[in-house]
């Protein structure tokens, strides 16, 4: 079964929705964060990341995007 993700390269605030990349792919985990190889994010980007994050989940755009989120 795949699972959907939902990806945001680095420097884009996440504000709108296009910022996004989603997809589906073929891994066993629930929940992901990955950050590229050779990258060393501070704090404050991987905090500003994990916002964008919610943003999308709260957008209701994000309902055709094959995320099924209850709640």
């Amino acid at each position: 079964m795949a699972s959907h993700f939902v990806s945001l390269a680095r420097g884009v605030e996440g504000t709108k929705y296009s910022d996004f990349t989603v997809g589906t792919s073929a891994t066993t985990d629930q929940f992901e964060f990955r950050v590229l190889d050779g990258v060393t994010p501070t704090k404050t980007e991987v905090i500003k990341a994990l916002e964008a994050f919610e943003r999308f989940f709260n957008n209701a755009q994000q309902a055709g995007s094959g995320f099924d989120i209850k709640g």
